[in-house]
């Protein structure tokens, strides 16, 4: 008789063991209520069409002098920065001493889709600078730019170099003559014009798929087979669904923003 290539009595026991895990991660799911994200105290003190600028209330006893304005991508959500209370980029900045604003780009529609990078750089941001230089009665104030919103801010702050004392940029796509990335690969060779034309406003659930495709098994499969594994964690669970959350608050973007974005930077 032929041995079993494998310890069956261990098998058996760890299959016991995950039905038990997800039996317990069902309740954990199941016990899941609203989950809450960007729980940093702020108020609104700019508004414009869809664009809303806040100010968080500052924590600490000293305080910088000159605000720093979060300017996050069109593309994602700015809470981003203020994913959960212990785990807030924000938050760790104001107990820090720093004075931040952030714009929320909102949601657009197809009564936006006409709005182009000026609109958003010499008109929505600048209103937005312009504001806080006004609240603050300051001549610069500093920008820190996220992704596409730091691709925003180097052009804002080539343009109106007066405005701004500092310019910072995190994960900011400057070079984009490189050839490393699918992303940028992509970029060089999609049919913008025929997106656009086709949508007018391009949907973020068509923008988040191409960007799920730049890592298809890590973005896809991997997470979800490692969720699985924490599900009777309700700590972890709570953390996975924040993320997820984030992930697909997809905006959609303003055709005529994004064949610009792509033409004369692509």
């Amino acid at each position: 008789m032929m041995p079993f290539p494998f310890d069956l009595q261990q098998t058996l026991q760890d299959a016991v063991e995950m039905n038990k895990k997800l039996l317990k991660g069902m309740n954990t799911l199941l016990s899941v209520r609203e989950i809450e994200v960007a729980v940093t105290p702020k108020e609104l003190v700019y508004e414009e069409d869809k664009m809303k600028l806040y100010h968080y209330r500052p924590v600490a006893e000293d305080v910088v002098p000159v605000p720093a304005l979060i300017v996050y991508a069109l593309v994602n959500r700015q809470y981003m920065m203020d994913l959960q209370s212990d785990r807030s980029v924000i938050r760790n900045w104001l107990e820090l001493g720093l004075d931040v604003y952030v714009i929320d780009w909102g949601y657009p529609d197809q009564s936006d889709k006409f709005l182009t990078m000026e609109d958003y750089i010499d008109g929505y941001l600048n209103n937005a600078v312009d504001a806080i230089r006004k609240h603050r009665g300051l001549d610069r104030i500093n920008i820190l730019g996220v992704c596409q919103g730091g691709t925003f801010s180097t052009i804002y702050a080539a343009l109106y170099p007066e405005k701004v004392q500092n310019l910072v940029t995190m994960v900011t796509p400057i070079d984009f003559d490189i050839k490393d990335s699918a992303l940028f690969t992509w970029g060089k060779h999609m049919n913008v014009d025929d997106l656009v034309d086709a949508y007018g406003v391009v949907p973020g659930d068509f923008l988040n798929l191409g960007f799920l495709l730049l890592k298809p098994f890590q973005l896809s499969m991997d997470k979800y087979l490692k969720f699985i594994d924490s599900l009777d964690s309700p700590q972890a669970v709570q953390d996975f669904l924040r993320m997820e959350k984030w992930i697909f608050d997809s905006p959609a973007l303003a055709g005529e923003a994004l064949r610009k974005f792509v033409k004369d930077l692509y």
